[in-house]
């Protein structure tokens, strides 16, 4: 029996994909789970159409954190704190730097900020960006004492 999967299955497929399954799998595991459903010729050009605009958004997207990662790309964002002998009374992490990289002209979301650990002292850092779909950047980080 052919199917089409709606979702993703573990160790089997990703949504849209048509494959051919046992009876039994798809009649007792995939289609009462609603994971599949028949394979019909117009079920079928439904998701190739579906996978065909899915494809575009996700060009439009990766277009468009290329464009981001190529302005954040050697940025270098300047924070101020209080100090004392080279350790910050408190400590620096991606919420203060997406707050620092605003300030430069660039927006971007903390999360996509990769720090494994907040910064607790004064000085330079190299921090990495990851936008998703293999897109990565790496700017400068600087802390100073107020």
């Amino acid at each position: 029996m052919k199917v089409i999967l709606l979702q993703d299955v573990e160790r089997f497929g990703k949504a849209g994909d048509v494959k051919e399954v046992r009876n039994g799998y798809g009649f007792n595991f995939l289609l009462p789970r609603g994971l599949a459903e028949f394979a019909t010729p117009q079920a079928v050009k439904q998701v190739e159409k579906l996978i065909a605009k899915r494809r575009k958004d996700i060009e439009g997207t990766v277009a468009d954190y290329k464009a981001k990662a190529a302005a954040l790309e050697g940025k270098q964002a300047l924070i101020k704190m209080k100090a004392e002998k080279g350790k910050l009374f408190g400590s620096v992490g991606q919420e203060e730097v997406a707050a620092a990289l605003k300030e430069t002209g660039v927006e971007v979301d903390a999360k996509i900020i990769v720090i494994e650990k907040p910064f607790k002292e004064i000085g330079t850092f190299s921090v990495e960006a990851h936008f998703g779909h293999g897109v990565k950047t790496t700017f400068t980080v600087v802390i100073e004492a107020e």
